[in-house]
This record gives C-alpha cells, structure tokens and sequence, in this order.
C-alpha cells in the first residue's frame, strides 16, 4: 500500500454462512512520500531524487516502480532488420534493397518492432550502438508523437569493444534545431516510437550491416539480476487508461488526440459516434 491508499474504508465480509460489516477500518500506518505532490522519489542509495510524475499527462499520482532492468539484443544484420533513407524533415522512405544503394546517400537502420512503440519503461536505461572501424557515433534519432529528437552526438557514458553505451535521459538528446528538452519531452517521445533510426556508415565504397549486436535497456517486474530500474515511474491511471506511466489505452478505448499532448483515451462509442458515418462499414481500430 502507499500513501495515497491511507484513509477510511468499509470492511464487508460474506460467505454462505453470514455477512458481517466492519466500518470504518482505517489505514494509517503506510510509508510516506518525501517528494511534493506530483513527483516521486527516484534513484538508489545515496543518488535520490524527486521527479515530477510524468503519466502522459493524466494523473499526478506516482511512485517508483518495482522494476527490474533487462535488455533487447539485435544484431544489426539480423533479417528483421529495416532500413530508410531519411530528408532531416519529414521524408522518410523505406529501402528494400541495400546492395545497389549509392554510398553517397544517407542510409538509416530503422530499428524494427521491439525497439520502437511503447518504451517508456527504457527511460534512465542505456543504449548500446556499435561502432565502425572509424569509432564514431552514428547519428541516432527518435520519432514519436510529431516530434523529432536527435542524439547530440556528444561523449558517451562509455566506449567498450567498439560499442558506444549511451544513457536514455534528457541530457542526452535535443530537438532538430538543437533546443534542449526536458524529462517529459523524451518520456513523451519513448511512450510511442514510431521511428528509430541509426546512421549506417558505408564499408569499402557500399553499404553492409554490422555484424555487431544492439542492446537497448528496458524494465520489467520479472528478477533478471540486472539491478532495480530506478529511475521508472508506476502511475495511478484514470479510467480508460493503463500501464506504468498511463501511456496505453484499456481495451474499449481509442486515443483521440484532445487534451494533453498524447491526447486522451476516450471510450469506444465515443469514436463511434464522432468519426464514423453510419452509411460507411465500421474500421477496425487499434490499441494505441
């Protein structure tokens, strides 16, 4: 129980034998919260610190989860793996073939399903980009949400065996402009990746994937030995909505895009009414 839990409550107890009702009952006795309202204390050890809730904009009831670090692996020329090209704007097209792609081109790995989508959980964890004979980090981008962040390719958290570990924390990346952002920008951005993108440097005068792997932290509630997961928020959600940072939305409801920056999660007959014609076969739509 937390702190939010204390207070009052009515106690009903049945079976086929008798009821008995017990009011009030009161929980009192709950650890509290040194953070103000709306944040949570985060970190371990002697390293704590207060972070305003984030919970897509929601709720201001959190707490640091109960979580635990594990990671996705991936080798970079794994069949999953895709490929783009991509302008610095908005266009971005998928390559089919990259043995014929001319080496004076811009060419991306687009990191497949696993990687991208709802990883909001990944937050405070790293990233681990290999690297070319040249030892420089490739440009590494974000997409979600309508927004479009860039690794600032400065030092990273360490160099080891030809791999760049890069920590997913704010001061890591900016906007294309080159603007910071804050904790809630790239939380925003990681609750649904809809590209993820990692430069690829050509090899004697053509393009080849690394034979490297790519690992990318992210959280779970399962014990994988890999130490807690920090820096990871549980929400209290509101109806309609679910996971740890009320980044999803509950079976019968749909994101409409009204309200906070990740729009809400409004019931289904509520889209029902609102964005389809009752002349026209009902779409299916998916959970976002």
């Amino acid at each position: 129980m937390r702190l939010i839990d204390a207070g009052n409550y009515s106690c009903h107890l049945s079976n086929p034998l008798g009821k008995i009702d017990v009011q009030p009952v009161t929980v009192a006795e709950v650890q509290g919260n040194p953070c103000p309202k709306g944040e949570f204390l985060a970190g371990e050890g002697t390293s704590k610190v207060c972070l305003k809730c984030f919970c897509s904009g929601v709720s201001e009831l959190c707490h640091k989860a109960d979580f635990y670090r594990w990671n996705y692996t991936m080798a970079m020329n794994d069949w999953k793996m895709r490929y783009a090209t991509w302008d610095g704007k908005a266009t971005l097209k998928t390559v089919e073939d990259i043995q014929n792609f001319s080496s004076n081109r811009s060419l991306y790995y687009s990191l497949p399903y696993r990687f991208i989508e709802h990883q909001s959980k990944s937050y405070g964890g790293y990233l681990q980009v290999p690297l070319e004979a040249d030892a420089e980090i490739p440009e590494i981008i974000l997409m979600g949400y309508n927004r479009t962040l860039r690794y600032r390719n400065s030092h990273p958290d360490e160099i080891l065996n030809r791999t760049a570990r890069i920590k997913l924390h704010e001061t890591n990346f900016v906007h294309l402009n080159g603007t910071e952002i804050d904790r809630i920008e790239l939380l925003i951005v990681l609750s649904y990746i809809d590209r993820f993108l990692i430069e690829m440097r050509p090899k004697r005068v053509r393009y080849m994937p690394s034979e490297q792997s790519i690992v990318m932290d992210t959280a779970s509630d399962y014990r994988r030995g890999m130490g807690s997961a920090a820096f990871v928020e549980e929400c209290r959600c509101p109806a309609g909505f679910r996971d740890s940072s009320c980044e999803r939305c509950d079976f019968g409801y749909n994101r409409a895009f009204v309200g906070p920056p990740m729009g809400l999660c409004m019931p289904w007959e509520w889209h029902r009414a609102r964005y389809v014609p009752t002349s026209t076969t009902p779409r299916a739509y998916h959970y976002v």
